[in-house]
């Protein structure tokens, strides 16, 4: 199995488990139960890699002002595979992302620089170290 369908396969695995309580530190201080996480898979378009990547990286900004957004990471599985997983404490926390700024921002772009519409999987999250 190459090293991007291991990573494809462990956002679909986390995509269908069951959640249980995480916690991670938040900025005010307190401890907030992480539970719930959204995994998206992108395919950029040939010639589109390097603006599917910029896009993630300018991504981070519109992440931080999301209070309930605990953790986000924009990566590259591979030369042309990308994909953006997010965690939440709860299903509100997540909902207020799936509508916000970052979603809309991506689904403007989406048909500009991904060969297919984004793959959105809901995911529960099982266990995780983050820092606090």
């Amino acid at each position: 199995m190459e090293r991007r369908e291991f990573l494809a396969a462990l956002g679909t695995a986390a995509a269908v488990s069951s959640a249980s309580q995480v916690f991670a530190q938040t900025r005010g201080g307190s401890l907030q139960k992480v539970n719930v996480a959204v995994y998206v898979a992108l395919e950029a378009k040939p010639g589109k890699e390097e603006a599917v990547a910029e896009f993630l990286r300018q991504g981070k900004a519109l992440a931080e002002a999301e209070p309930a957004t605990i953790a986000w990471f924009g990566v590259r599985l591979g030369p042309s595979t990308f994909a953006i997983f997010d965690a939440f404490p709860d299903d509100a926390g997540r909902q207020a992302h799936m509508s916000g700024k970052i979603a809309a921002a991506l689904m403007e772009k989406a048909g500009d620089l991904l060969a297919q519409p984004p793959s959105i999987k809901m995911a529960d999250i099982l266990a995780s170290k983050l820092p606090g």
